[in-house]
């Protein structure tokens, strides 16, 4: 596959770098005994941490006068092209940020990165106060390469209490109550579940990551991705997943645009109540503390998948994933890699946690508790859902390599419309286990 053939071209490029010694521009210490380094992010524009990274960044700047960082902000949509071409020409930034599981294990087997291993046992305290899940999705191999600055849970099922109650439906906790509440609001002309699929990621994070884990159960994917215990993409539970999911658009679960529009268009019907469903990420709350109307806001409410008979999940799970950390380019100094560590606690401490949360965003902090009285009550209702079901599982895009997230991606959207079948998809992928 051409996809197939970009990755391992990078691959030779970048192997060929470190083996050669080819690198970019570099910055280092001067003589007056201060340092500088080369920075990239996303958090810009509208990424709801844009706001948070541009405070805390000026507090840290202002706390170490002898640090000058050389910063680059750069949208979402093109970060992660950016930096794999700059991994491919060996210059990579001095630090940072990645996203957790399969993409910095990409980069560390590389030999790309540096590990903070030693920081994490200078600094036992503060190590102590994170929660493992931003800790082990950063860890390869028995070596952690950073710490997410929050938690990302992509399979919240908001839900409109008002229109639940005036239609005489009870909120489903198993998915055959689910299609049940589907048809009652298709009587009344209202939308079940609102979707905007147009980027085609949305309906693999936020549903079918959660519906394939309640029918697999999470060692499955384990076994398959390691190619162990007999376990295969063409299993029939994983076929199973894939046939509930052209089962909801067979029902007309969704919108009929779900296709043509995006995620934060998919939220107006949500809003307008037009759709009494969606399920949806954490990405999702600073919109519906800003924009849904007071009137909505305050019949919002959170719960969690359905559960499915007969499955090998936990029926009540979210599905969720360390969102990004800042990394350390393996070439750095000593100094700046001392000066980059300072950095990646400045923003993980309690105290950069609990700035997080004035944003509305689930904090990667143990010990950062939110007042809950003090915060907006859709953050609350967030809040005391995750603490409720704390163990999270695995989200498709953030296991799958980048050919794999392709295909489940490209795929689920040509099953919902009919025109591939589970068992092509399931065959695609199969192909590329070795």
């Amino acid at each position: 596959m051409k996809i197939k053939r970009i990755l391992v071209l990078v691959s030779v490029v970048v192997l060929g770098c470190l083996s050669t010694g080819c690198s970019g521009k570099k910055t280092s210490p001067s003589a007056d005994g201060k340092v500088s380094f080369t920075l990239w992010h996303s958090y810009v524009g509208a990424d709801q941490r844009s706001e948070f990274m541009t405070r805390r960044m000026e507090q840290f700047l202002a706390a170490n006068p002898d640090i000058t960082i050389e910063e680059q902000k750069i949208p979402r949509d093109q970060y992660q092209t950016r930096l794999k071409t700059q991994a491919a020409a060996g210059e990579l930034p001095d630090a940072f940020i990645a996203w957790p599981n399969t993409p910095v294990r990409e980069f560390a087997e590389a030999g790309l990165l540096g590990d903070i291993n030693d920081l994490l046992a200078r600094e036992s305290a503060w190590k102590d106060s994170i929660l493992p899940i931003a800790l082990d999705e950063f860890t390869v191999n028995g070596k952690t390469y950073s710490v997410g600055l929050g938690i990302s849970v992509t399979s919240i099922f908001f839900y409109n209490k008002a229109l639940f109650e005036k239609y005489q439906v009870k909120v489903p906790e198993t998915y055959e109550e689910l299609k049940t509440a589907i048809e009652v609001f298709k009587q009344h002309n209202i939308i079940p579940i609102a979707l905007g699929n147009k980027a085609k990621w949305p309906a693999q994070s936020s549903i079918f990551s959660i519906v394939a884990n309640r029918v697999t159960g999470s060692q499955w994917l384990t076994d398959v991705l390691a190619n162990k215990n007999g376990a295969a993409f063409t299993d029939k539970p994983f076929l199973d997943a894939l046939g509930i999911m052209k089962e909801l658009a067979e029902l007309n679960a969704f919108n009929r645009d779900y296709n043509s529009i995006d995620d934060v268009q998919t939220r107006g019907y949500f809003y307008r109540e037009e759709a009494a469903m969606m399920i949806n990420g954490t990405w999702v709350l600073p919109d519906i503390v800003t924009n849904a109307p007071e009137g909505v806001k305050a019949n919002i409410e959170m719960t969690t998948f359905p559960a499915i008979s007969g499955g090998k999940g936990e029926p009540k799970s979210l599905s969720g994933v360390s969102s990004t950390g800042v990394v350390i380019n393996a070439k750095v100094s000593p100094t700046q890699r001392a000066a980059i560590e300072k950095l990646i606690m400045f923003l993980t401490v309690d105290e950069a946690q609990k700035m997080y949360m004035e944003y509305t965003i689930p904090v990667s902090s143990k010990t950062a508790e939110p007042d809950l009285n003090r915060v907006d009550p859709v953050y609350a209702k967030l809040v005391t859902l995750m603490k409720a079901h704390p163990a999270m599982v695995t989200v498709y895009d953030s296991a799958l390599n980048s050919e794999q997230t392709e295909i489940i991606n490209n795929g689920l959207q040509g099953i919902m419309l009919g025109i591939q079948s589970p068992e092509e998809i399931a065959k695609q992928l199969a192909a590329t286990i070795q």
